[in-house]
């Protein structure tokens, strides 16, 4: 079953043949886009340059054709200012007739003559024949040329020029006037660049850029473009002729059309030339081109396509053989016979198949024996392990990430007071329930929970006095070490190792009742000490002894008060370890509450020459304590702080409000606690070694006493510390009606 599975997972998701054609084929259009594009537009430039070789072509032609004909018009007045009649129609010896001869001569010439008039050098008119003219003749000595434009454009031109006597003395000016419109019709034809070719004459008038004649003019009439300075500014070849300038390029016509354009200027008129193309009727041919191209690109992918399908198949046919052979070796087909003499590299692979089938078949020969070796060796250690686990006396549970049982040994069934079975696949917070006195510990506060979320190993406090809940609501006494499971940083689940300690418990309890006893029974015979060193310490009592024995006296009534402090400290332990003290919670105006204390507090610090700093706000905050607790763990951190506080620091008590807790902090600058015994700083009995030597007469109960009593009122007592810099304990009170540990725990 698993060769036959192994066979079809040998099945390709895409063959050879398939890729090979797909490579070929894309790898043919890619040359044959890349070659047509390249050839699109090399064509399409080399259109471009020719459409505007052409229209540089053209506009030069109008030039000459413009420039010429005007030049035709100065030459032929000049010749007629040199005739005798002329002379005489000055000297006044003809009249009009002779210019009415002249005008009929040069019409039959076909000249486009309108009239003729002949003025003095003053300007005065003597004779005109047919219209008259509407300018003034120039009284410069040279033939001048003035042209004639209206709202229709530019409709005629007068040349002016002087008329000599044979000596070269200038009497009299010859003007004549022309029509414009047979120069107009050779000029704006342009039958020759297609249909949307179009030849603009412009020119200046007043600032303004005025376009005499073009295609879209409406009834004739000019068009004035706008300022000459901004349609200049803009990029108007117009402007630009008119300027001056001449150019050929892509540039956008006075409608906005996309051209090619070629520009000059007229110097005889100062006018601008233009002659433009639609750019998309002159690239034309190019979409032809492209269409040619795409049909033949079509046409080599396809026939691309077909050789590489023959080439692939051809090169990929010993493969896919040599794969079919391979799926068929196994358990007794592991033959392999050479067939494939290409001599590339497939001839290659087969080789290395045919020895690689001879070594699969060694190995094989000896796997199913290994094999079984195998087994037997695991499951023996597995016999092994599962023996440990289930002889070894302390309670082991399994959870996976999740916090559910996978797994328990026999002591965790016994410990619990359910079967195995019952455990596995519930989860750990209903199954494995921890309380510590009055608490339990649920949600996101079960350890196995935090050992989870956390990632950190959680184990018992030593001054808990932890419980499990079992089956029948039973509470059995344990030790506890958490460990989560951690492979690069995940999670995989947690290990429970629980511990019955009942036994130990018990002589704990048995100490405490000893402790109790023995303090009460000590109680009575200290206070009859105490009572005779009062009387021995009386003026009437002192003067019978000497100096030596009362300073003895004084030692020992100093030790019998240290004693006494030790055996109500002792009692105070064991009264609220027996659950005999229980706090008295009301509400309490903190801020008054700690000003009242502050003088006390005060008073001990000034005692030890160590000044103190109270900062306390003055805004109403109630809690809700135990007001005669709450002094008794302030008087203990606090005597701790000016007890471990060198003369030359400081000590100061603070108030911090926060969302749902009030923290009292008590800070000092003295010896501080070493980092290695942080750990075991609130266990019974316990002092550092820093604090051993500073005070030798320590009872290592203080701070027990105050984080059992900070806990009874449901709140919190924390610190942070560094040894040679000082210590800040921090305790945590609920605010409001609500205490912290009801929220979170519930009453066993």
């Amino acid at each position: 079953m698993a060769l036959r599975k192994a066979k079809t997972a040998l099945t390709p998701r895409t063959s050879i043949l398939a890729r090979a054609v797909r490579q070929y084929v894309l790898f043919a259009t890619f040359i044959v886009l890349t070659l047509s594009i390249i050839s699109f537009i090399i064509a399409r430039g080399f259109l471009e340059q020719r459409v505007l070789a052409q229209l540089s072509s053209i506009v030069a032609a109008k030039e000459d054709l413009v420039e010429q004909a005007l030049q035709n018009d100065r030459v032929r007045v000049a010749l007629l200012a040199t005739r005798e009649e002329l002379r005489e129609v000055i000297a006044g010896k003809r009249d009009d007739e002779i210019m009415d001869d002249l005008l009929a001569h040069m019409r039959l010439e076909h000249i486009p003559v309108l009239g003729m008039a002949v003025f003095t050098l003053d300007g005065e008119k003597i004779a005109e024949t047919k219209l008259p003219l509407n300018t003034l003749p120039s009284l410069s000595q040279g033939t001048t040329l003035n042209t004639i434009v209206n709202e229709f454009g530019w409709q005629e031109h007068e040349i002016f020029s002087p008329i000599k006597s044979l000596g070269g003395e200038s009497l009299g000016i010859l003007g004549v006037r022309y029509d414009s419109h047979p120069l107009l019709d050779t000029l704006i034809s342009v039958a020759s660049i297609g249909e949307t070719g179009e030849v603009l004459l412009g020119a200046e008038q007043d600032g303004e850029l005025v376009l005499l004649h073009h295609r879209y003019q409406p009834e004739g009439r000019v068009l004035v473009l706008g300022n000459l300075e901004e349609q200049y500014q803009y990029g108007s070849p117009l402007a630009q002729a008119v300027s001056g300038e001449e150019d050929l390029r892509r540039a956008e016509d006075y409608a906005g059309h996309d051209v090619y354009a070629a520009y000059r200027s007229l110097p005889s008129l100062g006018w601008g030339l233009v002659v433009k193309m639609a750019r998309n009727e002159a690239l034309y041919g190019t979409l032809r081109l492209a269409i040619f191209l795409g049909i033949s690109g079509i046409a080599l992918i396809v026939g691309a396509g077909l050789i590489a399908f023959m080439l692939a198949k051809r090169l990929t046919q010993p493969i896919v053989g040599l794969s079919k052979r391979m799926t068929n070796l196994g358990p007794g087909h592991w033959s392999f016979d050479k067939s494939v003499h290409s001599g590339d590299e497939v001839e290659v692979l087969e080789q290395v198949v045919a020895d690689m089938a001879a070594r699969l078949k060694q190995i094989y020969d000896h796997l199913e024996e290994e094999v079984t070796k195998r087994t037997e060796e695991l499951r023996d250690q597995y016999a092994k392990d599962r023996a440990v686990l289930e002889n070894i006396q302390h309670g082991v549970i399994m959870t996976n990430p999740e916090g559910v049982i996978v797994d328990a040994n026999k002591s965790a069934s016994l410990l619990l007071g359910r079967t195995i079975g019952e455990l596995k696949g519930t989860n750990v917070q209903d199954s494995v329930v921890f309380g510590e006195r009055k608490k339990l510990f649920e949600g996101e506060y079960h350890p196995v929970t935090l050992a989870l979320t956390t990632k950190k190993i959680q184990h018992a406090n030593t001054n808990e006095h932890m419980n499990i809940v079992c089956k029948d609501d039973t509470l059995v006494p344990v030790n506890y070490v958490i460990t989560p499971l951690l492979e690069d940083d995940k999670i995989l689940g947690a290990v429970i190792v629980m511990q019955d300690v009942t036994e130990e418990r018990r002589v704990d309890y048995i100490k405490s009742e000893f402790i109790s006893l023995a303090s009460h029974q000590l109680r009575t015979p200290l206070s009859t000490f105490q009572w005779y060193l009062e009387l021995f310490a009386t003026d009437d009592g002192a003067k019978d002894f000497t100096m030596v024995q009362n300073e003895s006296i004084k030692e020992m009534e100093r030790a019998s008060k240290r004693m006494t402090n030790l055996i109500e400290t002792l009692l105070h332990a064991a009264k609220l370890e027996g659950g005999s003290i229980s706090p008295k919670i009301e509400k309490l105006e903190v801020a008054i509450y700690l000003n009242d204390i502050a003088s006390e507090l005060r008073s001990l610090a000034k005692d030890s020459k160590i000044p103190c700093k109270i900062n306390i706000p003055q805004e109403p905050l109630e809690i809700m304590t135990d007001p005669i607790l709450l002094h008794v763990v302030l008087q203990n951190l606090f005597s701790n702080a000016v007890k471990y506080t060198k003369e030359g620091g400081e000590v100061s008590i603070s108030l911090k409000k926060n969302k749902d807790t009030v923290d009292i902090v008590v800070e000092d600058s003295g010896i501080g606690i070493p980092k290695d015994e942080q750990p075991r700083i609130f266990e019974r009995l316990f002092r550092a070694r820093n604090v051993q030597i500073v005070d030798t007469d320590g009872s290592g109960l203080g701070l027990y006493i105050s984080k059992m009593v900070a806990e009874n009122m449901g709140g919190k007592l924390s610190f942070e510390s560094e040894e040679g810099k000082g210590t800040k304990f921090v305790l945590s009170l609920p605010m409001g009606n609500s205490d912290e540990g009801e929220k979170r725990e519930s009453v066993i």
